[in-house]
């Protein structure tokens, strides 16, 4: 396949790393403002998506851009017929994610969310427990994600939520939301609370540097979330799903994953326990974008292979969509002091 790529910071950039070590794929353009940056990478260059898609030979975009660029990047390549991967969040808001949904319903196209992190080696080790029928059905999710906030923020936009669209929920948030959502399944309704304390902001919108959440099913399942910009060590996330014959957990900061089963309620539990040494070591030496990089890989080969009609580990849209929907639906909550019910896609 012929891909663009629109946006070319450091994201883009190993994006296009990842699909060079890709067999038979090839990147032959990528759009940015900043021409000099785009032109680094090594391909012609366009100044805008839309000029990307009508002029290049491309079969697919990867979109790379701040989010509230995704939308008119996606919107141009989708009209043009090409399919999207998408970096998260989805769109700064829920009707800009459908927007995007149903123009690539409307052409019968692939849009596909970056929720790399499905790719770790502690996550996929516990949906793979989950998948397998280990555990039995789960019935709670327990998560929790936090990072030290706008201070590590390499740009400005990355903290403004008239470009994100919220602050920690949207964030590392979401991908805390899908890690949930692939664990415990759907819900339907959002209870939260979204608090500004830690990274008061004066601009336009609401950022939220720590929230709480709760999500419930109507078959009585549920999910415990808390985000924060305020954790002090360091990027950290895990997050555990608890069945009827056991729990499972993954955690980042450093990698690490446990997959507990019983026979039977009151028997004695047996625990294994993964780590990832590797990964420590390779990061600490070579940096987190290491660790970025492969999963990047694994996610473009994914998504071409959903081109195909196969069955993959990916993030769709509806996926991307959901995620920016609830945490926006706890800004609501947390306004209103209310819970918030979930709507249909469309």
């Amino acid at each position: 396949m012929r891909f663009g790529l629109a946006g070319a910071g450091e994201i883009g950039v190993l994006r296009a790393r990842a699909l060079s070590r890709l067999d038979g794929q090839e990147l032959v353009a990528v759009a940015d403002p900043d021409q000099a940056r785009a032109a680094r990478i090594g391909v012609p260059t366009f100044a805008s998506a839309a000029e990307l898609t009508s002029s290049a030979e491309i079969d697919a975009l990867i979109v790379s851009t701040p989010p509230n660029a995704h939308v008119d990047a996606a919107l141009a390549a989708l009209e043009a017929g090409k399919h999207v991967l998408i970096e998260k969040p989805l769109a700064p808001s829920p009707e800009a994610c459908r927007s995007i949904l149903k123009a690539a319903r409307d052409r019968s196209l692939t849009v596909a969310v970056g929720f790399n992190q499905r790719y770790f080696p502690a996550i996929e080790r516990i949906r793979h427990a989950v998948r397998s029928g280990e555990i039995g059905a789960v019935r709670q999710v327990r998560a929790y994600s936090g990072h030290p906030g706008p201070g590590e923020f390499h740009s400005p936009w990355e903290s403004d939520p008239a470009v994100t669209g919220g602050g920690a929920l949207m964030d590392n948030g979401s991908h805390l939301i899908d890690h949930v959502r692939a664990l415990g399944g759907d819900f339907q309704t959002v209870e939260g609370t979204a608090s500004d304390a830690a990274w008061p902001y004066s601009g336009k919108g609401f950022r939220d540097s720590d929230a709480s959440l709760i999500l419930r099913a109507e078959d009585g399942r549920s999910a415990s979330l808390s985000v924060s910009w305020s954790e002090h060590r360091g990027y950290r996330f895990w997050v555990e799903a608890v069945g009827e014959r056991g729990v499972v957990r993954a955690s980042y900061g450093p990698m690490f994953a446990s997959v507990t089963t019983v026979e039977r309620p009151g028997a004695a539990p047996r625990t294994q326990r993964d780590f990832y040494p590797s990964v420590a070591f390779r990061e600490k030496f070579f940096g987190w974008q290491t660790t970025v990089e492969r999963t990047f890989e694994r996610e473009l080969a994914d998504f071409i292979s959903r081109i195909s009609g196969q069955e993959v580990s990916g993030a769709e849209g509806l996926d991307g969509l959901r995620a920016v929907e609830i945490a926006h639906a706890v800004y609501e909550a947390s306004a209103s002091r209310s819970s918030v019910r979930l709507s249909d896609p469309f």
